[in-house]
């Protein structure tokens, strides 16, 4: 709850900022100089096309804002009660346990402490290795979710200068109609159009790419965290490591025609088949 909390925050005091105290500073040019040249009305008149299409690429960064509140919190990635069950059934050596309640997980932390514990047969560096890989896979993929913002902040100026471009031949083409004789409300639609549009482009791009570098920290901080977790855990299965000085017990040499059918040798002893 506090990750959504944080999010509406942020989002409701990104557009305070941006479009209030806009608003208010035309606004009170607007009173000054007639009823009809509200901030709003102003945005309606000069937006058209370009502008609308600014909008649409607002709407789907807020969006893409939204979701990623959503899915990438703490409470999705590193869930407490994962951890600390997988903890626990871990020091237990109750791996078979571990590994049946990780796969009805859907969170990384599950799915990185699976991919290790599968290979545990290969020993602790492949359970390590498996771990960094499959962490590396979740946050590609978290980043790749949150490039969309920079995109489309990136993305914003440009669609904001083709309106300017545009305002301006409209503008030109007005003066060139009407042979030197206008007047300058004759040239304030092209001039509106211009403005307006790099005014909503210019916002786009504060938005997208604020958040942009929110949520790749944010992806950053849970990831590493994660991945750090997840290793401490398979500390357990690291071999211990031989004092200096010390010989290594070696397994007993067994001759093949020694061997019982059962298959367990007796060190010291010679068993005979069983016939």
């Amino acid at each position: 709850m506090s990750d959504k909390r944080s999010a509406s925050i942020c989002i409701a005091a990104t557009f305070l900022v941006i479009f209030g105290g806009q608003g208010l500073a035309l606004a009170q040019t607007g009173a000054a100089s007639g009823p009809s040249s509200s901030f709003f009305s102003i945005l309606i008149r000069g937006a058209e096309l370009p502008g609308a299409i600014i909008i649409l690429m607002s709407v789907a960064a807020l969006a893409i804002v939204f979701e990623h509140f959503r899915t990438v919190r703490r409470s999705t990635v590193l869930p407490e009660a994962e951890l600390d069950a997988a903890r626990e059934l871990i020091e237990s050596r109750r791996y078979k346990e571990c590994v049946a309640a990780l796969q009805s997980s859907p969170s990384m932390f599950a799915n990185v402490l699976l991919a290790a514990l599968r290979q545990g047969r290969h020993g602790y560096a492949a359970m390590h290795e498996a771990a960094e890989e499959t962490a590396g896979v979740w946050t590609n993929r978290l980043q790749r979710r949150a490039e969309y913002l920079h995109i489309l902040g990136n993305l914003g100026p440009l669609m904001g200068l083709l309106g300017t471009v545009l305002g301006m031949i409209r503008a030109f083409g007005k003066m060139q109609e009407m042979h030197g004789n206008y007047k300058p409300e004759d040239l304030a639609g092209g001039i509106g159009l211009a403005l307006v549009n790099t005014f909503l482009g210019l916002m786009l791009a504060v938005l997208a790419l604020g958040f942009f570098g929110i949520c790749r920290n944010r992806i950053d901080a849970l990831t590493t965290q994660t991945s750090a977790v997840v290793i401490e855990l398979l500390e357990s299965f690291r071999p211990t490591a031989i004092a200096p000085g010390v010989t290594p017990l070696k397994p007993p040499r067994v001759e093949p025609d020694a061997a019982p059918k059962s298959g367990i040798i007796t060190p010291g002893k010679t068993v005979e088949p069983v016939s």
